[in-house]
């Protein structure tokens, strides 16, 4: 039961800084480039698989 918890916890991380890599790259140089979009797709299924029960 631990462990499931450490898991879904790193995912959430992992989601949340590729949430913030994306959205930090299209304030940095106001382009929406490819790998934005791509990160911030991949930040949200993250977050999603997270909070999957």
């Amino acid at each position: 039961m631990e462990q499931s918890k450490t898991i879904k916890i790193a995912l959430l991380i992992i989601g949340v800084l590729l949430l913030l890599n994306g959205f930090g790259n299209i304030m940095d140089d106001a382009r929406i480039l490819t790998y934005d979009i791509a990160s911030i797709l991949s930040g949200i299924g993250f977050v999603i698989v997270s909070r999957k029960q």
